[in-house]
C-alpha cells in the first residue's frame, strides 16, 4: 500500500513547526511564518494550536497497550539473541535474527464471557461506598458465580480496578 503522507497532517505540521522552533531559531522561524506561510503578524505573538475535539481515551489506551506490547516482541527478540550468542553451535535454534519477521495481531470485539462476569461484579461492587469498589462485595460475587477459583479472575478486576480509578480521577479533576 503506498498512500504516501496525509495531506491535512503535513499542513498542521507546517502550520505549528515555526512555533516550536521560535524558541531556539526565532529568526529562521519568523521566515517560515511570515514568508513561507504568509501569515500576518509575527510568530512571537503567535497562539498555540488548540486542539478541535476532546482526547479519545480509547485511542490512547489503545496506543499504550501496543507500545506495551511492543516492547514485549522487541524484549523476547533481545532475549533470543542473547540466548543465540551463549548457544553457539551447541544445538538447533530456528530463530534467524537475518530474516524479515511479522506478527499478526487479533483484536477482539468483546470480552470472553469470564471477563464480561467479572465486569459486572466490577459494576455491581463499585459505587457502595463512593467511588470505590468494595473488595468484599466482589469476593463475595466471585464466590457466588463460581469464579473465586478462576486465576484468571482476580488479575483482571484488579487491572479493571485500574482503569475505573483513573477514570474517576479524571473526571474529578
Amino acid at each position: 500500500m503506498n498512500a504516501g503522507m496525509h495531506e491535512d497532517l503535513v499542513l498542521y505540521w507546517i502550520r505549528v513547526a515555526p512555533l516550536l522552533v521560535a524558541p531556539i531559531a526565532p529568526h529562521f522561524a519568523e521566515h517560515l511564518y511570515q514568508s513561507v506561510l504568509g501569515l500576518p503578524g509575527s510568530v512571537q505573538n503567535a497562539r498555540w494550536p488548540t486542539p478541535d475535539k476532546q482526547v479519545d481515551r480509547t485511542l490512547v489506551e489503545a496506543a499504550s497497550y501496543m507500545r506495551g506490547v511492543t516492547k514485549m516482541m522487541r524484549d523476547a527478540e533481545a532475549s533470543l539473541l542473547k540466548m543465540l550468542s551463549r548457544n553457539k553451535g551447541k544445538g538447533p535454534i530456528t530463530f534467524d535474527p537475518k530474516k524479515p519477521k511479522s506478527v499478526r495481531i487479533y483484536v477482539a470485539t468483546e470480552f470472553p464471557e469470564w471477563q464480561n462476569q467479572c465486569v459486572d461484579i466490577v459494576k455491581q461492587a463499585h459505587g457502595t461506598n463512593g467511588d470505590k469498589v468494595d473488595d468484599s462485595k466482589v469476593k463475595d460475587l466471585l464466590i457466588e458465580k463460581g469464579l473465586i477459583k478462576d486465576k484468571r479472575a482476580m488479575p483482571f478486576i484488579q487491572m479493571f480496578k485500574v482503569g475505573i480509578t483513573i477514570v474517576v480521577q479524571e473526571k474529578s479533576t
